[in-house]
């Protein structure tokens, strides 16, 4: 018998849903099978290694860790009867935008509607904490899925590449009246005021935990004023260097905030993720540093965050899969 912790809040936010979603109501033969929908706790941990091993989950563990100590992510997975986990999916919220990821199902489990009923469970999480829009990054294979859930596609998800770093890219830190400094704790409040701006939702706890682990990686450029005009983020990973979140007031704010993160760096190779229509100046910048891209996901919303995010042009996206 397929069960959740919570069926009253369910039931009441799918009643509630202007999307006139059909949330959990297609869970053709899983009801049969036993399998039990529940949240996370610890002791399920060693088991979604091995789900995600038997899935072949390609997407880097640390953003899994990074994003389950997120303030008020939630994560569900599907018990089945030997308690094995026959899926998992988590659910953060970023105000008023939501970030439904690493979803999951067992070979065992699929077209049995689990995929649509995890999924259902993170929107009405998302929706029960105030977001306005649910965000996602869909493979070819789940596109349909999705569709079936009312999410509809957006932007294309590019992977740049850098393999062999030049060096000697710039002979100062600063260019047209910008200066890029290595990002402070002191500096955070600002920069979580424009990247809100600029991205559409509240990554302050993304960015802040993304500084952490890796100090005196993050870069600013200020204009003559002292204002936050650009930014960049680097983390290491065992692929290389990941840059990201990134984002620029003007293309030269831009040039100037990557020609600094490359040249600081160890030579490793280098990956940005852009998130947007090939046409974006992104695309542009990165293929003149003699980047290789490769289409990756793509991006899939539900509902609307209350308009276009202003600001910054986004160059990157974060590591974290679904940002």
């Amino acid at each position: 018998m397929l069960a959740f912790t919570t069926r009253e809040e369910v039931d009441r936010s799918s009643a509630e849903s202007r999307d006139g979603l059909r949330l959990l109501s297609r869970a053709d033969g899983l009801a049969e099978s036993g399998v039990r929908i529940r949240q996370m706790d610890d002791v399920d941990l060693g088991r979604i290694l091995e789900l995600r091993s038997v899935v072949r989950w390609a997407a880097d563990p640390n953003a899994f860790e990074l994003l389950r100590g997120m303030r008020d992510a939630r994560w569900a997975v599907a018990e089945a009867p030997d308690g094995s986990l026959a899926g998992m999916v988590g659910a953060v919220p970023l105000g008023r935008t939501g970030i439904l990821c690493h979803l999951a199902v067992h070979d065992a489990y699929r077209n049995m509607g689990l995929g649509y009923t995890l999924s259902s469970w993170a929107v009405l999480y998302l929706r029960s904490r105030g977001a306005e829009a649910v965000r996602l990054y869909s493979t070819p294979q789940a596109q349909g899925l999705y569709l079936s859930l009312g999410f509809r596609p957006a932007v294309p998800r590019t992977v740049y590449r850098l393999d062999e770093v030049p060096r000697g890219l710039r002979s100062r830190d600063e260019a047209d009246g910008h200066r890029v400094e290595t990002l402070s704790f002191g500096d955070l409040p600002e920069l979580y005021g424009v990247d809100l701006w600029s991205y559409g939702g509240d990554r302050s706890a993304l960015i802040f935990a993304t500084v952490r682990l890796h100090p005196g990686g993050g870069l600013i450029a200020k204009d003559s004023s002292g204002r936050i005009k650009g930014y960049l983020i680097r983390s290491s990973s065992a692929r290389g260097t990941r840059l990201g979140p990134f984002a620029a007031s003007t293309p030269s704010v831009a040039r100037l905030l990557l020609a600094c993160a490359m040249d600081r760096g160890d030579g490793s190779p280098v990956e940005v993720t852009v998130s947007g229509q090939p046409e974006s100046p992104a695309h542009n910048l990165l293929l003149e540093y003699g980047f290789d891209g490769r289409k990756d996901r793509l991006r899939m919303e539900l509902g609307e965050a209350g308009g276009s995010p202003v600001g910054l042009e986004q160059y990157g996206t974060t590591p974290y899969l679904a940002t």
